[in-house]
């Protein structure tokens, strides 16, 4: 069996990388939209248990960036960011459309609950160390590394 296939022979949406210093990310999908909201859960999911968070705030994303790389990157870093300075954390994310240099976004969460939410690893950035984006077999692959 494919290590990347699951015993139910189901591809996983994302899988962590065995990294020394950081935390790296395989990440998935069938199509662009998809692999940037796996890449997002991804990311939450190394900063707490995503499923206990509630879907009660909603915030609307518009990044433009250079190219899908850089997008990808700005993506994670803006969830960031929001974390950062609202303590909003997303569970549902609907990517509306993405392209090479632009992407618009639904996020719904809430915001960070210590009595209610586990911490998990604390994540200072995504970074472009090791960052790749292509497609195989007509699966949408990236893996992203995060600073922590």
């Amino acid at each position: 069996m494919h290590p990347d296939v699951s015993p139910r022979g189901r591809r996983p949406k994302y899988r962590q990388l065995p990294h020394t210093a950081d935390v790296g990310w395989r990440i998935w999908g069938d199509s662009l939209p998809e692999l940037f909201e796996n890449a997002a859960a991804a990311l939450v999911s190394t900063l707490t248990d995503r499923r206990r968070l509630r879907l009660s705030e909603t915030r609307e994303i518009s990044l433009e960036s250079v190219d899908r790389e850089s997008l990808l990157v700005d993506w994670l870093n803006h969830l960031l960011y929001l974390f950062d300075v609202d303590g909003f954390l997303g569970r549902d994310f609907r990517v509306a459309s993405v392209t090479s240099r632009r992407l618009r976004a639904r996020v719904r969460g809430e915001r960070f609950d210590p009595t209610r939410h586990p911490e998990g690893t604390g994540v200072k950035a995504a970074t472009y160390h090791q960052l790749r984006i292509g497609r195989e077999a007509g699966v949408w692959q990236a893996t992203v590394i995060f600073d922590l």
